[in-house]
């Protein structure tokens, strides 16, 4: 039995309520912290995201999320497992491949050749030189 493609936002979502709760936080705590932040989040706001009334996510938002948490953003915005994550709406790779195309590391899978060549092309070459 496969399992169903997750999404971004719904993977924000669960990992957002997973860390605030291994932090000890409430719903009100994390968005007291967002506010300190400059986010203009409340506990209704943390709430709908973690209950999936909130159906996206900026980018600010979630680097403000990643600050608050203390966690890199990859890892908010992509599962840890390797299931299936939802790429595109008509894209779904395993998320173990979709975490090192975020980190820079690899394209994705079945890439043209050409696009690899362009992927690697835009990344620092600091990051190139970097053992992993």
């Amino acid at each position: 039995m496969s399992t169903a493609p997750v999404g971004p936002t719904a993977v924000i979502a669960r990992r957002v309520r997973e860390l605030r709760r291994r932090h000890g936080w409430t719903a009100a705590d994390l968005g007291i912290r967002l506010s300190e932040r400059g986010m203009k989040w409340d506990r209704f706001t943390v709430a709908n995201l973690e209950n999936g009334r909130r159906q996206n996510v900026t980018v600010v938002e979630l680097l403000a999320l990643a600050a608050v948490l203390d966690v890199a953003p990859v890892n908010l915005l992509v599962p840890l497992g390797s299931e299936p994550y939802q790429v595109t709406p008509d894209r779904t790779e395993d998320a173990d491949s979709v975490r090192a195309w975020v980190r820079g590391e690899q394209p994705l899978l079945g890439a043209d050749p050409a696009a690899v060549r362009t992927f690697y092309a835009e990344a620092p070459l600091e990051d190139l030189r970097r053992p992993t």
